[in-house]
């Protein structure tokens, strides 16, 4: 066997192990029976990772014969990644541990005109303090990623803008993604989700869908960028065209419906706290929302046949709210009886869901490296192990 064969097979041995824990403590001889692994392998492998800080060893599982075996689980926040969503009106910042909960999170705002060189100082500003804490920053953005490019992005006023040069004072691996595509990514990573359409709608709309455990992503990274479909309307859209679903579904037009309908406050949060103290305006509006979203994810559903929906970006938090006249409208215009059933849920980290979508892009990579992470040379006169190393500072390779 040559030697890159028994540093994969360690790697692969290592990720089974952690991957078995993701779902609970084991002991050694679960382990052994649950990876098909030689109870020795997984001896030495635990103790590898123990000593890493990766596991810890808790009490005793109950037995009902003998001694009761000594079980293993991951260690709470053994690792971390940052995330970071920079949005058309703000960015925000998340820490992100291994095993899926936001160990802390900082939002900011800025003026939609502010630049991208600004921006990222800011965010370097921010970052700093938690870098040797960090697998990497995952940066979301919210318009067309193709490696270091932002090919488009209309709601910020950016086209074919090569990145390199704004991350290059970042002193720590760096990943771009579009914030929907993120954000589904994080749902496999998190929760298993083999066939799943995560829908981003704050000030844009955008879809990341993956298929049979693979997210898709089209012959440039347009892929899901149903916002730019073309309706019947005329209203102008950021991109230079008229008619874009985004103009009739986002967040800017429901303020102005809602005060259309009568209502007094100018911003999303001021519609949001009415509709939590019972104003009719508001609640017409996201009822109004929520029919209008229902027929879009009809015809999604016709799309792309998703098993699940799962809704981000800043409409997750008014969810409640139009959750009852979505659903009704769903039933009225889908194409299948299934879908008619479909299951849509808001995302369980509310609008912090882009950011937490950028820092699964590292712990997801680093759970696939088997918690081998760009080791450097090993002992005996190694190479070491490249074939876990990033192939350079800013993306995560194959």
């Amino acid at each position: 066997m040559r030697k890159g064969d028994v540093q994969t097979l360690r790697r692969l041995n290592r990720r089974a192990i952690l991957n078995q824990l993701r779902r609970g403590p084991l002991s050694r001889a679960d382990l052994a029976r649950a990876t098909g692994l030689a109870k020795s392998a997984v001896s030495r492998l635990v103790e590898e990772l123990l000593q890493e800080g990766l596991l810890e060893e808790g009490p005793a599982a109950p037995s009902p014969l003998g001694r009761p075996p000594t079980l293993l689980r991951l260690k709470p926040r053994a690792r971390m990644a940052l995330g970071a969503e920079v949005g058309v009106e703000g960015t925000v910042l998340v820490a992100l541990d291994w095993q899926g909960q936001v160990a802390w999170s900082k939002e900011w705002a800025h003026a939609p005109e502010e630049d991208l060189h600004a921006r990222i100082q800011r965010l370097l500003l921010e970052v700093r303090p938690h870098l040797q804490d960090a697998l990497g920053l995952g940066i979301t953005l919210p318009g067309v990623v193709a490696g270091r490019r932002l090919l488009l992005a209309p709601n910020l006023g950016w086209r074919e803008v090569d990145l390199s040069p704004h991350l290059a004072a970042l002193p720590l691996p760096v990943a771009l993604e579009n914030d929907a595509k993120a954000s589904a990514l994080s749902e496999v990573f998190l929760h298993g989700e083999q066939n799943l359409a995560y829908v981003v709608l704050s000030t844009g709309l955008g879809v990341g869908v993956v298929a049979e455990g693979r997210l898709l992503r089209g012959a440039t990274g347009a892929f899901g960028e149903v916002g730019h479909w073309l309706g019947e309307g005329v209203s102008p859209c950021r991109c230079g065209r008229r008619g874009c679903l985004e103009v009739a579904l986002g967040l800017e037009t429901l303020v102005k419906r809602y005060r259309a309908l009568g209502g007094t406050a100018s911003t999303l949060e001021g519609l949001l706290a009415g509709a939590r103290a019972g104003e009719e305006a508001a609640l017409l509006a996201l009822r109004q929302l929520g029919e209008a979203l229902g027929r879009f994810l009809a015809n999604l559903a016709v799309a792309y046949d998703p098993a699940r929906v799962v809704v981000g970006g800043r409409v997750a938090e008014l969810f409640p709210f139009l959750e009852a006249s979505l659903r009704a409208s769903l039933q009225a215009h889908a194409f299948l009886e299934a879908h008619r059933r479909l299951p849509v849920a808001p995302s369980v980290y509310g609008h912090l869901a882009p950011a937490v979508g950028g820092a699964s892009l590292f712990l997801a990579r680093f759970f696939e490296l088997g918690g081998l992470w760009a080791e450097g040379p090993r002992r005996n006169g190694g190479e070491g192990y490249a074939e876990v190393a990033f192939g350079d500072r800013y993306g995560l390779g194959a």
